[in-house]
């Protein structure tokens, strides 16, 4: 049930959607027949419209990301048991459609899973991602986009246990707990874009796993600047990307997956 709430949360709670609603439901207001609703419509047209010149000149969307990327940076123990790449942005209907592999803004986290895959040959390897969609379309899974991949990439897929029922981040950890079996004697390498591993490291560490981040795909560089630039699509993408984490940080400590609201 979480899962499906969560996705709903998330069609009228996104950025973008937040303020496309306000802004129909201004034009709604001002179009009524009572003044007094006219001039809530023209305060909600006009505060909306100052937000999105806002988000447009200033990156708010880097400073929302910055805190979350520089909370784990990569640290690797002296054996390394396992390395596990979680799934994020693989795309199983245009795969099917254009007989490839799609997997869009994932693919930083592939490229580092194989690196260090060859720097640790003897290290166990788990892929973990199923379906993150409500109604999928597509007959393959996203372990199955991944695995064709990461083939492509001369990662060793014979020996990548690809975990495939997964939902969510939560699950990711569960549901390749069930498979793995790891114990807090073994050492794990978390592979998983660098703003995502907070939520990510949090919990995995409360499934029972002994992880060490690995980031990839920094998309801040991990400063906090102010530089007025006018880019109304890449702010609102990492405004859109950094509040993501941050519900899932409040609703996983809500639910009891992790031990702390801003994991340490």
């Amino acid at each position: 049930m979480s899962f499906v709430l969560s996705k709903l949360f998330w069609v009228f709670f996104s950025p973008a959607n937040i303020l496309v609603l306000l802004l129909l439901l201004g034009v709604f207001l001002a179009s009524a027949r009572r003044n007094s609703w006219q001039s809530v419509g023209h305060k909600i047209c006009f505060d909306v419209a100052l937000l999105f010149f806002l988000i447009a000149v200033f990156p708010v969307g880097d400073w929302m990301l910055t805190p979350l990327e520089n909370l784990f940076p990569a640290s690797k123990p002296d054996h390394v048991d396992g390395i596990i790449l979680l799934g994020g942005d693989e795309k199983p209907l245009l795969s099917e459609k254009r007989g490839q592999p799609v997997v869009f803004d994932s693919l930083h986290r592939y490229v580092e899973f194989t690196r260090l895959a060859k720097e640790y040959p003897q290290a166990k390897l788990v892929f973990s991602g199923g379906s993150g969609r409500l109604a999928p379309e597509a007959k393959l899974k996203d372990a199955e986009v991944a695995k064709r991949e990461l083939a492509s990439m001369s990662a060793p897929v014979d020996h990548i246990i690809f975990e495939d029922a997964s939902r969510n981040t939560r699950e990711n950890a569960t549901k390749s707990a069930e498979i793995v079996k790891p114990t807090p004697q073994q050492n794990w390498l978390l592979v998983t874009s660098a703003w995502h591993m907070p939520r990510s490291m949090a919990v995995f560490r409360k499934a029972g796993w002994n992880v060490y981040p690995m980031p990839a795909g920094y998309m801040t560089g991990g400063d906090l600047v102010l530089k007025p630039q006018l880019d109304i699509e890449d702010h609102l993408k990492k405004m859109t990307i950094a509040m993501h984490e941050y519900y899932g940080l409040i609703a996983y400590r809500l639910l009891g997956y992790t031990d702390m609201l801003w994991p340490q």
